[in-house]
């Protein structure tokens, strides 16, 4: 049998057993409470404020498919004004939502995986564009616009600093784009120049003139559109329209015009003065059809120290012609391009004269760059019969380098 003083010395070191897992209990309790609070204090100071609630049944104004619905519940009440814009465009009353236009192949590096049991991606290709308008796809793969990346690429800038390349000749000219698992690599995305490589192999981005969810046709047929990349020192297109009677006289009669017509030929339409669209791109007459080639009428390369004449040049010449009849007598006409092609061949004179000086002196490159410059914007104002940038780039190219 135990005597008391075991019982006692039990009982003394149960309750020093208890007392310790009491105490110990209590401190992990602390010890939680403070990894916890430390953790909502630190995710609360980095991260930024949480989104607003998603409602989990958002009713469009447009009849979507349900993928597109599953989209929009949760990106209507973030994106709000992207969803609004969308609503009101023809791709929206079409039932072309979020998902016709995003959704991805899945081995395509563009594409983000597993998103809500979808394969998405941001930038949309014209690949994507081509599954509904496949003939203005093949238009434009045609184009210079599709290769305008080719003509930027070797730039030292490009490797020198890949972000100043991007905020500058990449704007317009596009970029290769860089992704994995839908995420952007070296600062190549977002890219919405009109040249821009894209992961599925094509090349251009409908959206440069279009727009991204309002697909308006006012704005691709918008001059100021166009004069977003043509213009400056190295192609003032848009300035040197502007500045010739064309440009001075067509917000007349443009205002009148509705830009956002569907079937828009401009011989049917109150326009008495031709804009970038009209002379590039819409129908020649009532029985042609449109463009997505802005170069399929033109019968000069001006972007060089020396002009050349485009391929199968006189076929072009007649279709450019036959915009220009549509206001012109054909002797005026014929006269024009008696002008203008001896001030292209003028401006190749005068650019090799000064190559040639500036070769002799031995100056920097950047003056070689300056002489093409010039030459190609005096080129670019005869064509547009802009005096000012005619008689600017003749000064530049005769002056001292």
């Amino acid at each position: 049998m135990l005597d008391n003083r075991t019982i006692t010395a039990g009982s003394h070191q149960n309750t020093s057993v208890l007392a310790f897992r009491f105490r110990l209990s209590a401190c992990l309790c602390v010890f939680i409470c403070l990894v916890s609070a430390v953790t909502t204090f630190a995710q609360s100071a980095s991260e930024p404020e949480s989104l607003p609630f998603v409602p989990i049944n958002y009713t469009s104004s447009a009849i979507t498919s349900d993928e597109t619905a599953r989209c929009l519940n949760c990106h209507a009440s973030r994106q709000i004004k992207l969803v609004e814009q969308w609503e009101q465009s023809t791709h929206a009353k079409e039932g072309v939502g979020c998902y016709e236009c995003h959704k991805a192949k899945p081995a395509d590096p563009a594409a983000k995986n597993g998103h809500f049991s979808f394969s998405v991606q941001l930038p949309v290709s014209p690949l994507t564009c081509s599954e509904c308008h496949p003939g203005q796809y093949a238009s434009f793969a045609s184009s210079s616009h599709a290769m305008a990346f080719e003509t930027i690429k070797d730039l030292p800038l490009r490797t020198e600093s890949p972000i100043l390349f991007e905020t500058s000749c990449a704007i317009c000219h596009g970029n290769e784009l860089q992704m994995k698992r839908g995420r952007m690599l070296n600062n190549t995305w977002p890219n919405h120049g009109i040249g821009r490589v894209n992961t599925d192999g094509s090349r251009g981005n409908c959206a440069a003139c279009h727009g991204h969810h309002d697909d308006s046709l006012q704005r691709a047929r918008s001059p100021e559109t166009c004069g977003k990349c043509h213009h400056g020192q190295g192609g003032p297109a848009y300035e040197s329209w502007k500045a010739s009677r064309h440009g001075n006289d067509w917000l007349m009669t443009a205002a009148s015009a509705d830009l956002n017509k569907n079937a828009f030929k401009p011989v049917n339409e109150p326009l008495m003065r031709p804009d970038c669209f009209v002379c590039h791109l819409a129908p020649a007459a009532e029985t042609a059809t449109a463009t997505h080639n802005p170069g399929e009428r033109l019968s000069w390369n001006l972007a060089a120290m020396q002009s050349r004449h485009s391929e199968d040049w006189g076929t072009k010449r007649m279709q450019m012609q036959a915009v220009c009849r549509n206001c012109h007598a054909s002797t005026q006409i014929d006269q024009y391009y008696r002008r203008f092609d001896a001030a292209v061949l003028e401006f190749n004179r005068f650019a090799e004269i000064a190559r040639q000086n500036a070769s002799a002196s031995a100056a920097l490159p950047k003056s070689f760059d300056k002489i093409k410059a010039a030459a190609i914007g005096g080129r670019v104002g005869a064509a547009m019969l802009s005096p000012l940038h005619t008689r600017e780039a003749l000064e530049k190219l005769t002056s001292d380098h």
